[in-house]
C-alpha cells in the first residue's frame, strides 16, 4: 500500500487549497526524481467544487495521478451512506499497492460539512494516514501564539490522532480572519484591502521550545497574491454572461460600486476593477461615466437586479461590445450580491498559470522543515497499523485472492444465509450450504434474503451414508461403532467436518446456533492437529479504534505449560503475518522483567526463552505486564531495555482464565468489533462463531477461514 498523507483543516479560512497545491509543488521540486514511484491525489469534497483538483488537472497532470474524490459534503455523520463513503476511501487507498507511492488527501472543512472534524478524524484513522494539520494565526503576537499553542495541546489530547506529522500555520495576520468586512458601510470600495504591516519573519522558536508538535511551515498573509479572475467571481455568483465572445479571464484587484458618488471614481485608480451596477443605474453609468473611462483597464461589469432587459438597455450593451469588456448579470440586487461575495475565496486565480506558480513558490519557500530527509526519515520510521474498517477491508481483499469453498452447516439460520449471500456477492468465498435446498430457499424468501441460484447446496440426507466408513476409519481406535457413527452423522457439524476432511471444501464455519464444544470436538477428532504443532490454540482479533491487537489463547487451552505457551506465541505470530500484521509479542504476566517471581511468572519467562530459541527473529518480550506492553512511558520505567518499547500488538495470556476474562471485559466495555476465536494448529481451518454473532461477524469469520486455507 502507498504511504498516505492527509491535510486536515482545523478551522475555516486556513487556505487549504493553496497549502495542498504548495505541498504538491514542494514534493515535485524537493524530492529526488522517482523518489515516489507514483503520486496520487483526491479530496473529501465533490469533484465539481474541488479547486485543487482543477488546478492539478490543469498544471500538474504529468506529475500526479488524480483519484476519484469521495464527497462527504452532504452526508450526515454515522449515516449508512457515510459508512459506505468511508469504505470507498479505504478501498481507494488500499488498492494502491505501490509500497513506494504517496497518496495526498485534502480533508473537508466546516464550510462544507458541520461534522468536518469528526469526518476528518475517522477517515484519517481508518486509512492509517499521517496527518498534517492546517491552521491560521489571526495575529502575530506572543500572547495570541501562546493561547493558540494551549488550544492545540487541548485539541491533541482530546482528538487522539495518531501518526501526526505536524502543523502548517497559514494566513498569518490576514485581515479577513481578524474580522468580517462590513460591506454595507464600505460600498464604494468593496475589495479595498488594508495595507498590511511588514510581518516579521516567523520563527519556530516563537512557539515554546518544548512544544510537542512539529511546525512544518509558518506562512504570512500576502495581499499581493490576491488577484482572482472576473470569471471566477461571476461563476461563484452564478452570473450569466451577455456576450460569450467577451468571456475573458481578466484579473480583479478591486470591486467598485457605481452609485451617486460616481464622480469620485474617475479620479481613482480603477485598473483591474470589476464594476457592480444596478440595472436601473446602467443608463446613468453609460451617459455620465463610461465615456470618461479607459475601458481597456476595466476587468468587467456585473449588472444586478436583472429580471429582464429593456430594448434600450440591450442597445446600450450592444454599444459596449466593441470595448471587449465582459458584461455579466444576476437576478439578485446589489446588497444581496455583496453579501454573497463575502463568502468568496479571493485567495487564488485559477486561470492564470503564472499567478499560480507565483503563489506556490511563495508558500512553498516557507516550508522550512519539509525536505527530502523529512520524507526519507518518516518512511523509515513508518509502522503499518490497521484500523477496524481498514482491517476488515484487508480481510476482504486477501480472501478474494484465495477463492476458497467454505462449508456452512447451519444453513437454516437466517444470519448464515445473509452472510453467505454477501460473501458470494463480494467474492470472499464460495459458500457451501448444508441442508435441504427447498427449506433454505423458503427461509431466504421469508426473510427477504437473495440467494443466487448458483449457490452450492448439499442435501445432507443424500450423502450421510457416504461418510460412515471414513468416520469409522478415523475413530475406530477410539471405540466408535457403526451405530454410533450413523447417529453422530445426523449432526450437520460432524458431517460438514468430514466433508472438509475429504478435501471437497477448504474450510468450515459454524457456531451461530451450536456451542463451541460441538464445533471444536469434531475438528479435534476428524481434522486433527497439524504435524508441525503439538496443540491447537485460538486467537481473537481485537479491533481497537487505532490498531488491531491479537489476543491468544482465550478459548481453548485452560492452563498451558511453558512449552505450550511458547507454541501458542509462535502460532499467533505466524497467524499475524498471514493477515499482514508484523507481530510484536508480549508474553503477559502480573510481573515485568525480574521485578517479581513465582510459578506463573517463571512459566512465562521459560516460555519466552523457548519461543526465542525456536524462532530467533521474533520480537518478543516476557514476562511483561499489559501496561508496559502498550505504553512507551510505562515500558521505559518498568522494562527500560524492552524490544517492544510499549508497541506490542500480539498478547499471549498465561492461561485461559485471564485471557477469556480480559477479552470479554474489553470487548463489552469498549464495544469493540472482535473477530474470533480463530483456531490455529489444525490441518484444515475450522472456526467457531459466537451464538450472538452478527451478520458482519459471520462474513469476516468466513473471510478469515478463506485466508487460513
Amino acid at each position: 500500500m502507498s504511504r498516505i498523507i492527509m491535510l486536515v483543516p482545523l478551522n475555516e479560512n486556513v487556505g487549504l487549497t493553496t497549502t495542498t497545491l504548495s505541498l504538491v509543488y514542494l514534493i515535485s521540486k524537493k524530492t529526488k526524481k522517482n523518489f515516489f514511484k507514483s503520486f496520487f491525489y483526491f479530496s473529501l469534497i465533490n469533484d465539481a467544487i474541488d479547486n485543487t483538483k482543477f488546478i492539478i488537472n490543469k498544471y500538474f497532470l504529468n506529475n500526479i495521478i488524480l483519484l476519484k474524490n469521495i464527497d462527504f459534503s452532504k452526508q450526515y455523520f454515522n449515516s449508512d451512506q457515510y459508512h459506505k463513503l468511508v469504505n470507498q476511501v479505504i478501498e481507494q487507498c488500499y488498492n494502491k499497492k505501490d509500497t513506494n507511492g504517496l497518496i495526498l488527501i485534502k480533508g473537508i472543512n466546516k464550510n462544507q460539512n458541520i461534522d468536518a472534524n469528526r469526518i476528518n478524524y475517522e477517515v484519517s484513522q481508518n486509512i492509517n494516514a499521517e496527518v498534517i494539520f492546517v491552521e491560521h494565526l489571526k495575529e502575530y503576537s506572543l500572547k495570541y501564539i501562546n493561547k493558540k499553542e494551549k488550544n492545540i495541546k487541548i485539541f491533541l489530547n482530546d482528538s487522539k490522532y495518531k501518526n501526526i506529522l505536524g502543523f502548517i500555520f497559514n494566513n498569518i495576520n490576514s485581515p479577513f480572519i481578524k474580522k468580517e468586512y462590513d460591506f454595507i458601510e464600505n460600498l464604494n470600495v468593496l475589495y479595498n484591502f488594508k495595507q498590511s504591516k511588514n510581518i516579521l519573519k516567523i520563527k519556530k522558536d516563537i512557539f515554546s521550545k518544548d512544544n510537542f508538535f512539529s511546525i512544518l511551515a509558518c506562512i504570512p498573509w500576502n495581499k499581493n497574491l490576491l488577484i482572482p479572475s472576473v470569471i471566477e467571481i461571476c461563476s461563484f455568483l452564478n452570473a450569466n454572461i451577455v456576450d460569450i465572445q467577451n468571456k475573458k479571464h481578466y484579473i480583479v484587484k478591486k470591486i467598485i460600486i457605481f452609485d451617486e458618488n460616481y464622480d469620485k471614481i474617475i479620479i481613482k485608480n480603477y485598473n483591474y476593477c470589476l464594476f457592480l451596477i444596478c440595472l436601473n443605474r446602467f443608463e446613468t453609468f453609460f451617459d455620465k461615466l463610461y465615456s470618461r473611462l479607459e475601458t481597456n483597464k476595466i476587468s468587467g461589469i456585473i449588472l444586478t437586479g436583472v429580471s429582464k432587459f429593456t430594448k434600450k438597455i440591450l442597445f446600450l450593451i450592444d454599444c459596449l461590445k466593441d470595448s471587449k469588456v465582459p458584461i455579466f448579470f444576476v437576478n439578485t440586487n446589489t446588497i444581496k450580491t455583496l453579501s454573497q461575495l463575502q463568502k468568496f475565496n479571493f485567495n487564488i486565480n485559477f486561470y492564470d498559470k503564472l499567478h499560480i506558480h507565483k503563489i506556490l513558490k511563495y508558500i512553498s519557500k516557507h516550508f522550512k522543515n519539509i525536505n527530502l530527509n523529512f520524507f526519507q526519515n518518516k518512511i523509515i520510521n513508518y509502522n503499518k497499523k490497521y484500523s477496524p474498517k481498514a482491517f476488515c477491508h484487508h480481510l476482504k481483499i486477501l480472501s478474494k485472492k484465495n477463492k476458497k469453498r467454505i462449508i456452512l452447516p447451519e444453513a437454516y439460520e437466517p444470519r448464515i444465509l445473509k452472510a453467505a449471500s454477501i460473501s458470494q456477492d463480494f467474492g470472499i468465498a464460495e459458500c457451501v450450504l448444508l441442508g435441504s435446498s427447498k427449506k433454505i430457499f423458503q427461509i431466504a424468501n421469508d426473510k427477504g434474503i437473495y440467494l443466487s441460484k448458483n449457490i452450492t447446496i448439499i442435501e445432507p440426507d443424500s450423502i450421510r451414508d457416504n461418510y460412515v466408513s471414513r468416520f469409522l476409519e478415523l475413530r475406530r481406535r477410539k471405540g466408535l461403532t457403526e451405530f454410533s457413527a450413523i447417529k453422530q452423522l445426523q449432526d450437520n457439524t460432524v458431517l460438514a467436518t468430514l466433508i472438509l476432511e475429504s478435501d471437497k471444501v477448504d474450510g468450515l464455519v459454524s457456531g451461530s446456533i451450536n456451542t463451541t464444544a460441538n464445533i471444536i470436538r469434531p475438528a479435534f477428532q476428524i481434522i486433527k492437529t497439524n504435524p508441525i504443532y503439538s496443540l491447537v490454540s485460538s486467537i481473537f482479533f481485537m479491533l481497537f479504534p487505532q490498531e488491531v491487537y491479537i489476543y491468544g489463547d482465550c478459548a481453548i487451552n485452560i492452563d498451558p505449560t511453558a512449552e505450550q505457551l511458547a507454541e501458542i506465541a509462535i502460532q499467533s505470530a505466524n497467524s499475524a503475518k498471514t493477515f499482514g500484521i508484523e507481530p510484536r509479542i508480549a508474553m503477559l504476566s502480573y510481573s515485568s522483567g525480574y521485578s517479581g517471581n513465582g510459578l506463573q511468572v517463571e512459566k512465562v519467562r521459560n516460555a519466552t526463552t523457548l519461543a526465542k530459541l525456536k524462532q530467533p527473529d521474533l520480537i518478543i518480550e516476557g514476562p511483561i505486564q499489559y501496561d508496559a506492553a502498550i505504553s512507551k512511558t510505562v515500558s521505559a520505567l518498568k522494562v527500560p531495555n524492552s524490544s517492544l518499547s510499549g508497541s506490542a500488538n500480539v498478547f499471549i495470556f498465561p492461561d485461559l482464565n485471564s485471557g477469556n476474562i480480559t477479552y470479554k471485559a474489553i470487548q463489552r466495555s469498549l464495544n469493540l468489533i472482535c473477530i474470533g476465536p480463530m483456531l490455529q494448529g489444525l490441518k484444515k481451518p475450522v472456526n467457531d462463531l459466537s451464538r450472538g454473532a452478527s451478520i458482519e461477524d459471520i462474513v469476516y469469520t468466513i473471510a478469515l477461514t478463506t485466508i487460513q486455507s
